[in-house]
């Protein structure tokens, strides 16, 4: 019977933590290049405690938690802006850029110019080109840049984005600001030869409001069957305490 408290317990726990993460999905599904994040549970067995020590072991379920969070890195779907400096990516890759603590990979196109002309993210990291960051030149009144990547001011092509093409994106970490990076342990990326940049278009969030409010009512019943679970068992611990006083 405590066993069966603990498996409530913890299945409670485990839910409540999964909420957490359907939350962070839903603030951010207006999020450009945001990619949402999937629970993986797993179900753990407690040791086995014989009854007698001539008796055989027999393990038995004590409930289950959260393992691990997932991301899935799925397509989203292309919103036209109109602003130059928005560039999407259709197909394989992310856009390289120079955070603070490094090289970071993400999918999320919306950059802007710096007072340095150096094109950066929200957070002021520098977009990366074929071997350095990409210097916009003084004075320059149009940028376009094509489906290869290459970047053009005033028709002048400068450069030429990278795109890198991650081999394995289970060994991506998130560090914020749909950005992700890669332990030196992990086989570094080389540039991606499958894909096509869109300019003027944002790749929006890869999160599908209806599943995720599926996933929530469904995780909140079954938060509540546990929780009845748990009154139930407590409730009869309580009348055996009784019988025995």
């Amino acid at each position: 019977m405590i066993v069966g408290l603990y498996t409530g317990a913890s299945s409670m726990m485990s839910q409540g933590d999964y909420q957490a993460v359907i939350a962070r999905n839903l603030a951010n599904i207006n999020t450009a290049g945001y990619k949402k994040n999937v629970a993986v549970f797993q179900s753990y067995i407690s040791q086995a405690q014989p009854q007698d020590k001539d008796a055989t072991t027999a393990p038995y379920g004590t409930g289950s938690s959260l393992g691990t969070i997932a991301t899935d890195f799925s397509q989203g779907t292309l919103e036209y802006t109109g602003n130059d400096l928005d560039i999407s990516i259709k197909g394989e890759g992310f856009f390289v850029v120079k955070a603070d603590t490094g090289i970071c990979y993400t999918r999320k196109g919306q950059f802007m110019l710096s007072r340095d002309m150096k094109i950066v993210t929200p957070e002021g990291w520098p977009l990366m080109g074929q071997g350095s960051e990409i210097q916009i030149p003084q004075n320059t009144k149009s940028i376009t840049v094509k489906e290869n990547g290459g970047i053009s001011a005033d028709g002048k092509e400068i450069g030429r984005i990278k795109i890198a093409a991650v081999p394995d994106l289970t060994a991506l970490e998130p560090i914020g600001g749909c950005a992700y990076k890669l332990s030196d342990a992990v086989q570094q990326p080389k540039d991606s030869t499958d894909f096509k940049i869109a300019q003027r278009y944002l790749e929006r969030s890869n999160v599908n409001a209806i599943d995720e409010m599926v996933n929530m009512i469904s995780n909140m019943r079954g938060y509540q069957f546990g929780h009845k679970v748990t009154d139930s068992i407590d409730e009869t611990l309580k009348k055996l305490v009784k019988l025995a006083t």
